[in-house]
């Protein structure tokens, strides 16, 4: 990938003239079976772009889970920057919306003069908050079907998306037949430096090209950026399911440990991330143990390791795979957790509280 970025043809692609970005946008576009894409430096830019583009009458609202990334992860863009109002609607455990809830949401606005316009649904595919769910087909299919009936477009929050696609075994455009827009991140599981594409219509990326330059994203010598992104998005399927597979690993992994620090749910691990309830310590403070060393874990297993996981709530950690965690760091990562639980049951026993001692050093 290093090499590729050194060797990368550029020209000024703020002008449209830098073909490496023009042909991984071409490559793109297929893929996501759309007329046309967009690279931008972020995806939090392709879907703030995405948003301005799909409501540009004052007063538009968008619809979305509640947990969404675009609603509680990205500044507010939507309404700071775009002045769209969300309605966020709760997120079911798979990441989808109740439709029944979603089409009462857009019926109560269309038929009031006190509430916002409804004007675009967003989905993200993969789920984070959800733990990487991919959303199914038929859901997909069925959103779709009610967005036509009230006159709303679809915009799917892609950054996951390629792990979706191979979750699920079917071509990307498959899924996203089903919008109007969509985004993907090419510096998450796909491995790349930075850099995402926004994909849909000819016209409607006419328009984003447009934003893009407003927000400040227009860049000049981007196929540096651009050869990165394009191994990432040529090699998905191969890199995403070893981490899909590394994933499974190591939630079973975390079943067989049987520890009553850790539970884990087999059921909702489909893609590259592990969701991991804790029990009987906060969150953050066993994402310190995890990550510190210390003699004694030397001592006792011949190695340290530092592993590092988010707290993501109250009551769990995530744990994400990406192309650089081969599979003997999962194995590594297993005997870390059994090396903290277990010294963590020691100073319960002792009445110490749960406190392994570490250097901090990695």
């Amino acid at each position: 990938m290093r090499s590729a970025m050194a060797r990368a043809n550029v020209g000024d692609d703020d002008y449209g003239e830098d073909p490496t970005v023009n042909e991984l946008q071409q490559l793109a576009a297929r893929i996501l079976g759309m007329e046309d894409a967009l690279f931008v430096p972020t995806a939090t830019m392709a879907n703030l772009i995405a948003v301005m583009c799909h409501c540009q009458r004052r007063g538009a609202q968008l619809l979305l889970g509640a947990q969404a990334h675009l609603h509680v992860y990205e500044h507010g863009g939507a309404a700071q920057v775009a002045g769209v109002h969300s309605q966020a609607l709760p997120d079911l455990p798979d990441g989808t919306l109740d439709l029944e809830q979603l089409e009462l949401a857009i019926r109560e606005a269309q038929g009031s003069r006190y509430h916002p316009r409804p004007e675009l649904i967003c989905l993200e595919n993969t789920h984070s908050s959800a733990g990487g769910r991919a959303l199914p087909l038929t859901y997909l299919q069925q959103v779709r079907l009610l967005a036509e009936r009230y006159g709303l477009r679809v915009h799917m929050d892609g950054a996951r998306l390629m792990n979706a696609a191979v979750a699920q075994d079917v071509e990307p455009a498959r899924i996203t037949q089903h919008c109007d827009s969509v985004s993907l991140c090419f510096s998450k599981g796909l491995g790349a430096p930075a850099g995402a594409v926004l994909a849909g219509r000819r016209a409607f990326v006419a328009e984003a090209w447009r934003v893009r330059k407003l927000l400040g994203g227009g860049m000049r010598q981007a196929g540096v950026l651009a050869a990165a992104a394009r191994i990432g998005l040529e090699q998905a399927e191969e890199t995403l399911r070893r981490d899909h597979d590394n994933a499974r690993r190591f939630a079973q992994g975390i079943k067989e440990l049987n520890s009553p620090l850790y539970s884990v749910s087999l059921a909702a691990v489909e893609t590259n991330i592990v969701m991991v309830e804790v029990k009987g310590l906060p969150p953050a403070e066993l994402c310190t143990y995890l990550q510190a060393v210390s003699e004694e874990e030397l001592a006792e297993t011949g190695c340290t390791v530092s592993v590092l996981l988010f707290p993501w709530s109250e009551r769990t950690v995530r744990a994400v795979w990406h192309c650089d965690v081969s599979s003997h760091d999962t194995e590594l990562a297993l005997n870390k957790l059994s090396f903290v639980a277990r010294k963590c049951q020691e100073k319960l026993a002792q009445g110490r509280g749960p406190s392994p001692r570490g250097t901090g050093e990695r």
